[in-house]
């Protein structure tokens, strides 16, 4: 096992962390599509991969689970008719 670091003369062995299991997506794009994917992430310095994932993750954040889903009712919005 690595060795993590040295506390008051002990030595700490790190803990192996669960591995993550991924799962396989496929879509079709258009040559007009995947040129401009493509030149999307050249200005931007990204890959085609870390782009779409940052793309679903962004609309998927909402729905994972142990998570609620934001509320977009503020404090006063309730009050607004009180009168």
């Amino acid at each position: 096992m690595p060795i993590n670091k040295k506390r008051n003369g002990i030595r700490r062995s790190k803990r192996k962390r669960k591995g993550l299991k991924y799962k396989d997506v496929s879509f079709k794009l258009t040559v007009q599509q995947k040129k401009a994917l493509d030149k999307y992430c050249k200005q931007n310095n990204l890959t085609p991969v870390r782009f779409m994932k940052a793309l679903v993750n962004s609309h998927v954040a909402r729905y994972r689970e142990g998570d609620p889903p934001p509320s977009y009712v503020t404090k006063n919005q309730l009050k607004l008719f009180d009168a």
